[in-house]
């Protein structure tokens, strides 16, 4: 009978060390769901700009990292972008509309807002299928995102 516990490799043995994952670049991905945020409209803000930051962080890792991180970058700041325009529109339309009384009906007031969710929805699909795709180890590429960072 040995006296060694169980966990411990007979003496002269060691454990083989394990490998680190190399890195994929999924924390921007995963940053976009802060869009996920209680708080109206403040959640596409912090999602937007944590993606570019932590996208901007993680390009220095290189290959799939490098790719996945320049992506969801793009995407953050698209989704930045296109929100803050779609919010603006709405507030000009807001009071251009109602500057000689109350409006009836929701369009085409409601137009911007409607796209606004719309882009919310497309917002967290796009996060959720760039997350998977990164943690597989798989460059994720956004086609419709404007390529603010080329390379």
């Amino acid at each position: 009978m040995s006296s060694l516990p169980p966990n411990v490799p007979p003496t002269g043995l060691s454990p083989a060390p394990i490998a680190a994952a190399p890195p994929r670049g999924i924390l921007p991905w995963a940053m976009g769901f802060l869009v996920l945020m209680p708080i109206p409209f403040l959640g596409a803000v912090v999602s937007g700009v944590c993606m570019a930051v932590t996208g901007g962080g993680a390009r220095r890792a290189g290959g799939v990292a490098r790719e996945n991180a320049r992506s969801a970058l793009n995407w953050g700041l698209t989704y930045l972008v296109l929100s803050t325009i779609l919010l603006v529109l709405h507030f000009v339309l807001l009071f251009s509309l109602t500057a000689d009384g109350p409006v009836s009906g929701f369009f085409p007031l409601g137009i911007p807002i409607t796209l606004y969710l719309l882009l919310g929805v497309l917002h967290v699909i796009v996060v959720i299928v760039g997350t998977v795709r990164a943690s597989g180890g798989t460059a994720v590429r956004v086609p419709f995102a404007i390529p603010f960072l080329r390379r």
